[in-house]
């Protein structure tokens, strides 16, 4: 989709993961390169906490890497996004498009010992779409019929197209096809929730690894909401247990990546990410691994809270006074690109065509570096709007590299003639919680794919889309989008 208008400031692609991989004291060779190593424990790294392992409410990577770990849906994704059966024996759409029919496996059981059936992801399901749960991802289930009904509060949850006519047969009702739906049903969000347990620790439910239910591959213990360290053990109760390799994952959250590289070298960590300054050193050893993914790295501005904000002159100026190649390039040096537009490239392809989805949707000017342009439209859009000096906070987490990041941001900003700017740094927590309060002048967001379609990224900039924080709206914006994917808005 090609579009003119200046959405919001886009910093930064981050599509390339650098990570060297190697041997801990706890995974030693053995001498057969096929023969594996009798104690599968494995030390792992992760840049955020957890936020929450509620699956209805868990929106953050911090969350949902876990719950991947954890839990288990319909399907789950293969190599290159091919879909997999999770706990679907089998599928019957109809010929329009609009019933699914999955047959659901006897065999899995929660972590409590309790069987897993159909009516599990009813309750969820429903749970997620309440507007009461405030889900941050209840917008995934846009084409299950009525519910817009429900996010307008004309219809009940219990309403949602979706019903379990036996335990092991689960039948969900779209409003229009969705060419994306099996997708998305590999995604947390539609995993399946034990009604017993959510009821049982009420607000406690998924605060820690005590007051959590789920179903997946690994048993979660040693996490009580806040700590930065937590195990994860293979899970006898898992259908296909025979299949999960390793006996042990241990995680601990490594903010800086120094800290993990020595750990790395003290074999006390298996896996590292590696900073931009480090890359050199060390891309040329055989662990030395490079990751290509979807995600992207925008700024969302609070156009309730800051007036200026609103001018689309200043937000122009903002955008244009970030040199987003050097960002990606010399500061972050990671593996980030500068970016062609808000979807990120290399993650989808047209079909007919083969053309990357950025390549055809570019717009040079929506993402172009002018210093001297963005200061004119910085002079005209501060007249407009009667001002001469405006303050703005800059919110993000506090890893390595998100400091990095907002002090390049503050060192450009502070460009434009009567611009200051104030840095916050912050555990992943607070930024979301802030983010999500509107407690932000800026805030810098990343988006990483949950299913591979544009959608995915294109949504989140409507009006009804409860993770646009930054409120900015433009309604033929939402009226080409849900024209072109047949969607039905909540206005």
């Amino acid at each position: 989709m090609k579009f003119n208008k200046h959405l919001l400031l886009i910093t930064g692609v981050l599509a390339v993961m650098l990570v060297l991989a190697g041997c801990g004291n706890n995974s030693s060779s053995t001498k057969s390169s096929k023969q594996m190593a009798k104690d599968q424990t494995i030390n792992l790294s992760t840049s955020s906490e957890i936020s929450t392992l509620d699956i209805a409410k868990a929106s953050d990577s911090g969350s949902l890497t876990p719950l991947y770990q954890i839990s288990e849906g319909i399907y789950r994704l293969g190599p290159k996004s091919k879909v997999e059966n999770g706990l679907a024996t089998s599928t019957k759409v109809s010929n329009d498009g609009l019933t699914y029919t999955f047959k659901l496996r006897t065999n899995d059981k929660w972590n409590n010992g309790q069987p897993v059936t159909a009516k599990d992801f009813v309750y969820g399901w429903r749970r997620v779409v309440n507007p009461k749960t405030a889900a941050g991802y209840s917008y995934l289930f846009e084409g299950v019929k009525n519910y817009s009904a429900i996010q307008k509060g004309h219809l009940s949850a219990n309403k949602l197209g979706v019903y379990a006519p036996n335990s092991h047969t689960l039948v969900v009702k779209l409003s229009h096809p969705v060419p994306y739906f099996k997708l998305l049903l590999a995604f947390p969000t539609f995993f399946p929730q034990q009604e017993s347990a959510v009821k049982k620790y009420g607000s406690r439910y998924g605060t820690s690894s005590a007051t959590t239910a789920y179903n997946g591959p690994f048993v979660l213990s040693k996490w009580n909401g806040t700590s930065d360290t937590w195990t994860m053990t293979k899970n006898p109760n898992y259908w296909d247990k025979k299949h999960v390799k390793a006996h042990q994952l241990d995680f601990q959250v490594i903010k800086t990546p120094s800290t993990g590289l020595s750990l790395y070298q003290q074999n006390k960590l298996d896996v590292i990410s590696l900073s931009g300054e480090e890359v050199p050193t060390y891309k040329n050893r055989p662990e030395f691994k490079k990751f290509v993914g979807g995600s992207t790295m925008y700024l969302e501005m609070n156009q309730k809270r800051v007036k200026a904000l609103k001018n689309t002159k200043v937000r122009q100026a903002l955008s244009r006074i970030i040199n987003k190649q050097t960002l990606a390039s010399q500061v972050l040096r990671d593996g980030s690109t500068a970016p062609k537009g808000f979807v990120s490239t290399n993650f989808f392809r047209n079909p007919k065509t083969g053309a990357d989805f950025a390549k055809d949707a570019y717009e040079k000017d929506g993402v172009a570096y002018n210093q001297s342009q963005a200061k004119k439209l910085w002079q005209q859009g501060m007249k407009q709007v009667g001002q001469k000096k405006l303050h703005l906070s800059l919110l993000s987490d506090d890893t390595d590299q998100s400091k990095k990041t907002t002090q390049y941001l503050q060192s450009q900003f502070n460009k434009l003639p009567g611009l200051s700017i104030t840095i916050h740094n912050v555990p992943t927590k607070s930024k979301l919680s802030r983010s999500t309060s509107g407690d932000f002048d800026l805030v810098v967001s990343s988006w990483g794919a949950d299913f591979a379609d544009p959608i995915n990224f294109l949504d989140l900039l409507t009006k009804s889309n409860p993770t646009n924080n930054g409120h900015w709206v433009n309604a033929t914006y939402d009226k080409k989008l849900f024209s072109i994917f047949d969607f039905d808005p909540i206005i």
